[in-house]
C-alpha cells in the first residue's frame, strides 16, 4: 500500500497539480477544497487504519475553514499530524513562524517541482 498524502487546497488546479506530483512519487493523493472537508477525509482515514503520512493545509480558503484552524481540529484526531502550511501570500508573516503554528514544514505559492519535492523528501523517514 502506498502512503497517503492529504491534499487541502480550494484552487481545483492546485490539488491537479499536487496530485500529478505526489502521484509520480509514489503516493495516493486525496484532495478537498476546504478544512471540514479535510476532517472528514482525516478521520475517516484514522478509522479505516490507513492514515495520511502528511497533509498540505492552504492557509487561505473562499469558504470554510483554512489551514490553520484546520490543523488544530486534526491535532485533535492525530496530536502527531505532519502537517505542511501553503500560502500564496509572500506577506504572509505566518510562512516565517510556521512552526511556531504546529506546522512541520512550509510550501510558498507559487511553487515548484522541486519545492513540493524537497517537503515531502523530509518525511519519508517516517515511513519505514
Amino acid at each position: 500500500m502506498k502512503p497517503k498524502i492529504l491534499v487541502m487546497d480550494d484552487d481545483v488546479s492546485i490539488c491537479k497539480i499536487c496530485t500529478l506530483l505526489l502521484n509520480r512519487l509514489g503516493y495516493d493523493v486525496d484532495t478537498t477544497s476546504c478544512g471540514d472537508e479535510a476532517l472528514t477525509c482525516f478521520e475517516k482515514a484514522l478509522k479505516e487504519n490507513t492514515p495520511y503520512l502528511a497533509v498540505i493545509l492552504d492557509l487561505t480558503v473562499q469558504s470554510g475553514m483554512g489551514g490553520l484552524e484546520t490543523l488544530k481540529k486534526l491535532r485533535i484526531l492525530d496530536p502527531n499530524v505532519y502537517a505542511i502550511m501553503a500560502s500564496g501570500s509572500s506577506l504572509d508573516n505566518m510562512l516565517l513562524s510556521y512552526q511556531s503554528h504546529g506546522f512541520k514544514d512550509v510550501l510558498p505559492k507559487p511553487f515548484r517541482v522541486q519545492d513540493l519535492t524537497d517537503c515531502i523528501v523530509k518525511i519519508k523517514p517516517a515511513q519505514t
